[in-house]
């Protein structure tokens, strides 16, 4: 049966996980009523028959499931929200904002909260909770983690998924520089040089903090556009590791695509792996073909 451009964007809203559902509903709607054609009209009709939306979660684990299930998270509030309800995923941004620290690029909550928006958006948590069979263990759970700044406050190197802001730096041929040093002695990773007014910074040491550009009294280095450093399948336990290097910096929008190919990575593959696990099966190359 074919669909028109408007009811094919109206499908579209639907989470990818109950297109089928949706569709397989509003055309057996149309066939009711003889119709060959679904146009938005056939969609909007359907979803007030089928009480269903664009926002419409995947069915619900029934209460009896849930309680097994979810018996042993319940001694942590950390996993539930305000209201009871389970949230298999923990967003932790560093408090740079809130402290005013010196060394913050991006508040890094911003970022944080369109995380968490992106996962209830893909409705992580009813997904998981699906997926995983017998009782859901801290360590099933999703972690993230948003620092403002490279310092890393909030331990992105150690989560499933995470992010610093970083500010790329370059320096302005155009601009004097007055040897002043004042770069050289912010600089904790001795990444800058300067001799005879010539500004050299070694991209190999530099962890793109911004730092140098901020104390450079006449432009020579300047910073560029603020960008993040996206890091996944960090853990701890027996057997800790680092996260591995996704992205050096990249735009917003890219870190959220990135999320949300990690997340279906999680919820789609059958068996209950660590998520490093993962992503060593699949290899960073592959994770960024699909972003």
């Amino acid at each position: 049966m074919e669909w028109d451009e408007s009811a094919t964007l109206l499908l579209e809203k639907v989470p990818p996980f109950v297109h089928k559902k949706v569709r397989d509903r509003v055309e057996s709607l149309a066939r009711e009523q003889g119709k060959n054609l679904i146009t938005s009209v056939e969609v909007i009709a359907a979803r007030e028959a089928f009480a269903f939306n664009q926002n419409l979660p995947p069915q619900t684990v029934n209460k009896e499931t849930e309680t097994g299930k979810l018996s042993v998270l319940r001694k942590y509030q950390k996993y539930f929200d305000a209201q009871g309800n389970p949230v298999l995923y923990q967003a932790k941004a560093c408090r740079g904002a809130e402290v005013n620290c010196p060394f913050l690029i991006k508040d890094s909550e911003i970022l944080a909260d369109k995380l968490r928006e992106k996962l209830k958006e893909l409705h992580f948590t009813d997904r998981l909770i699906e997926k995983i069979e017998g009782r859901i263990l801290p360590h099933h759970t999703m972690k993230l983690a948003v620092a403002g700044c490279p310092n890393s406050c909030s331990m992105p190197q150690i989560k499933d998924f995470g992010v610093h802001a970083v500010e790329p730096v370059f320096v302005d041929a155009e601009c004097e520089c007055i040897e002043c040093m004042k770069c050289v002695e912010a600089c904790r990773e001795d990444a800058i040089t300067v001799k005879d007014a010539q500004v050299t910074i070694d991209k190999e040491k530099c962890v793109e903090c911004g730092i140098c550009a901020k104390v450079c009294p006449v432009g020579t280095i300047k910073a560029s556009e603020v960008k993040f450093r996206v890091m996944i399948g960090g853990k701890l336990g027996r057997h800790p590791r680092f996260a591995l290097e996704l992205f050096p910096n990249t735009d917003e929008s890219t870190v959220l695509k990135a999320l949300e190919v990690c997340a279906e990575m999680i919820i789609s593959n059958k068996e209950e792996h660590r998520f490093r696990v993962l992503v060593e099966q699949k290899g960073i190359e592959e994770i960024k073909n699909k972003i």
